[in-house]
């Protein structure tokens, strides 16, 4: 304090402030009174020399999710995640910093961190870890006297998630266990719920306090006039969390075709019929409602020793990840989402050669499409039929208003679902 009168800025930079919340209900603890007496005068001193930066976690442990600063701030004082993250030119500036293997990538540093800021939107600690364990990966085959991997390799690494062996997902799995992701294990049922509700675009009055609490949790953000998971690895542990209680199939699909088959079969389309969201236009289910039912779909048409993997290409805007991966025994699917025919060439062109689906080495893949018709009769189309006739991956979905007769179409096919 001292220095503060002699004309000197000082700048006190406090982190995991959480640990100074007090309890709701609780006297002020004797350890944190002085700190926060003094957060009072600087604040109330507009002459007052000294800065104080402070860092908290909020609700990353559930003893801090009731907790409460004595001190009340103005929503202009306090930043949140989407503001502490890393800008473009910080992920390249922290890659360059920090990655052991940096000289791996030649002339792939852009694509490297496209994959990097996509993978954890930019968020630090998220990039933080990736980093980390890329570098672990690299100082252990280099241990072993082994090969470094090449640019190809660090990029699939951060695109697939795989590190030491193929689909051990290693990387999803170190970035779950950080606060940033854990968070969401402090929400009681009824708020991921709701959570799925503002997912689908269903919102009621009880979700606003929920919407608040993600935002200021850092598992939502806000951008551009509507809000959207904080990152990919964010939004994949919650469905992962929404599906883990669901019943398994006790064998596995021989083909995509079987896969698609049985998950066209199984989606909840009472679900979508009376509680997703719909766009305003016209009232067709969005995407997204489409997108979370079919990955449910797909749980309980496969067996455990299945994975499916959801890396929400639409949701994220990125035409460089594909929506659903399937694993089933020595195969490995792609599939890509669409609604009513939505621009279909580029979906088409994502998985020929040379495209950006084109290194995931899929041993088969598929387009399944979602279109709403006036009458079963209209099926057959001529721009249905087209569509078909230019594309024998792709299956399309036709259902009508009421959602109460659903047929799929592929060139080689026609099944009625209901």
């Amino acid at each position: 304090m001292s220095l503060s009168t002699q004309g000197y800025t000082i700048y006190l930079v406090v982190d995991e402030v959480q640990i100074l919340y007090k309890d709701r209900t609780s006297s002020p603890r004797r350890k944190s009174t002085v700190f926060w007496e003094l957060v009072k005068l600087v604040r109330n001193d507009a002459a007052s020399t000294i800065r104080i930066l402070m860092f908290g976690a909020y609700g990353s442990d559930p003893q801090y999710t009731q907790s409460m600063t004595p001190v009340d701030f103005s929503a202009d004082m306090v930043l949140g995640i989407k503001h502490l993250n890393f800008r473009r030119e910080e992920i390249e500036e922290y890659v360059e910093k920090w990655f052991v293997g940096i000289r791996c990538l030649q002339g792939t540093m852009k694509t490297f961190c496209d994959c990097l800021q996509f993978l954890t939107g930019g968020h630090v600690g998220l990039c933080a870890v990736a980093i980390g364990v890329l570098n672990t990966v690299y100082f252990s085959r280099v241990g072993c006297g082994g090969v470094t991997p090449f640019a190809y390799d660090w990029i699939c690494m951060l695109e697939q998630g795989s590190l030491y062996r193929e689909k051990d997902h290693a990387l999803f799995d170190a970035l779950i266990l950080t606060c940033a992701v854990k968070v969401l294990t402090t929400l009681e049922m009824e708020d991921l719920d709701g959570l799925e509700r503002l997912f689908y675009g269903v919102e009621n009055h009880l979700d606003a306090q929920l919407l608040d609490e993600c935002i200021r949790k850092g598992i939502l953000i806000g951008c551009e006039g509507r809000v959207e998971f904080s990152s990919p690895v964010m939004w994949r542990y919650f469905v992962k969390m929404r599906v883990g209680h669901v019943d398994r199939a006790l064998h596995g699909p021989n083909t995509l075709q079987e896969m698609i088959a049985r998950v066209v079969r199984a989606i909840d389309y009472d679900s979508i019929r009376k509680t997703l969201g719909r766009t305003l236009s016209n009232d067709i289910p969005l995407e997204r409602a489409w997108q979370m039912e079919f990955y449910k779909a797909s749980y309980r048409c496969t067996p455990s020793t299945c994975v499916t993997s959801a890396d929400v290409g639409a949701l994220f805007g990125s035409t460089g990840f594909i929506d659903f991966t399937v694993e089933c025994g020595d195969n490995f699917w792609g599939i890509e989402l669409l609604r009513e025919g939505s621009a279909l060439d580029e979906h088409i062109g994502r998985f020929a050669p040379g495209g950006s689906y084109s290194l995931l080495q899929l041993s088969d893949y598929c387009l399944v499409d979602f279109r709403r018709v006036s009458s079963m009769e209209d099926t057959a189309r001529a721009t249905t039929i087209q569509d078909l006739n230019r594309c024998e991956k792709l299956y399309v979905v036709c259902y009508d208003r009421k959602l109460a007769h659903v047929s799929v179409l592929n060139s080689q096919s026609v099944w009625n679902i209901s």
